[in-house]
């Protein structure tokens, strides 16, 4: 990515997962650790929850049966900037709620066949305490992201084929709508792909009603990955610009989208070319987009505010097994 230093007083801090988890300042480079998380075992997978992040170790994978569940592990909660880690529960896997301050927690049996698992969730606050009773959910689904029109479902083993993500109503147990190409979730909204060819688009569906908006993406480009703002207000978006060479990559570029004039900007000095992992995602508290690819050892971490001619960009250097957490997953 290109475009102008990052200031050593911007004030953007990003969080650093992995064996080492710790607070890294963007401009300055320094890193303050986040004490509270165990020191030994797999590295450190984290979840945006409203009000900070919820954190995981990666699971510890069986070999001699590949599709079993894995087994639980302790769920720790961090506020945004805080220095300390905080136990919340023990689950197999983790998912955002539609609650501020508060996460799905989802168990099964040890060693059950997740195709064909039900596993049991329960909505908890960040102390740890029950919000409502205990669902069962239907078999071989997991918790993607809670909303306010029920819990956004997707099959935790879905095979070669397309992934379908549902949203269902606990209450009736029914599925209310499903989705293919899903870009992006929040508690409000859910952003997809249609399928296309020429002239591509994007649907928001802002929940708990069914009232969709149809973006149009400019010339020949196709959105693969999407980032919510807080506030709803803005979709960033990872495109493919155009076709490539057989066996290449086509170029990509970040976007944004105003989801309630449907105006698409391009976001400057964002063109990625060849097979470079990028992620993405909204800085909390603000209309600040962050973006970051690996270059080596070092991380060159993007900054750009809506209106910007220019992007602001920074080198980072960080623990080998460590990396920057963005709030949407890499692409």
């Amino acid at each position: 990515m290109t475009g102008q230093p990052l200031p050593r007083s911007a004030g953007v801090w990003v969080l650093l997962g992995g064996h080492s988890p710790a607070w890294l300042s963007v401009g300055d480079a320094r890193m303050e650790p986040i004490r509270g998380l165990p020191g030994s075992g797999n590295s450190y997978q984290f979840f945006r929850i409203a009000g900070g992040w919820a954190a995981q170790r990666f699971p510890v994978g069986d070999v001699a049966c590949p599709n079993c569940a894995p087994r639980p592990l302790p769920v720790y909660y961090i506020a945004d900037r805080s220095p300390v880690a905080s136990r919340i529960a023990v689950a197999d896997f983790t998912a955002p709620a539609a609650t501020h301050g508060a996460l799905w927690l989802v168990s099964y049996r040890r060693g059950a066949n997740m195709r064909t698992a039900v596993g049991t969730a329960h909505e908890v606050s960040v102390t740890g305490a029950m919000l409502g009773p205990r669902l069962r959910l239907p078999p071989g689904y997991v918790i993607d992201q809670g909303t306010r029109a029920g819990l956004l479902l997707v099959q935790d083993m879905a095979g070669s084929g397309p992934v379908r993500y549902e949203l269902w109503d606990p209450g009736t147990r029914r599925v209310t709508r499903s989705f293919e190409n899903l870009i992006a979730a929040s508690p409000a909204e859910v952003a997809w792909t249609p399928a296309c060819t020429v002239h591509c688009q994007v649907r928001v569906l802002e929940l708990p009603g069914l009232r969709v908006e149809e973006i149009s993406l400019p010339g020949r480009t196709k959105a693969y990955a999407g980032a919510f703002s807080q506030d709803g207000q803005l979709l960033a978006l990872l495109v493919a610009t155009g076709t490539s060479a057989a066996g290449r990559n086509p170029p990509f570029r970040l976007m944004v989208a105003t989801v309630a004039t449907r105006r698409v900007t391009t976001v400057p000095g964002t063109t990625i070319v060849g097979r470079v992992g990028i992620s993405f995602g909204w800085q909390p508290g603000f209309h600040r987009l962050i973006a970051d690819i690996g270059v080596g050892n070092q991380w060159q971490i993007a900054v750009w505010r809506p209106g910007q001619a220019r992007l602001s960009t920074a080198l980072a250097r960080v623990p080998y097994d460590s990396w920057p957490v963005i709030d949407q997953g890499p692409y």
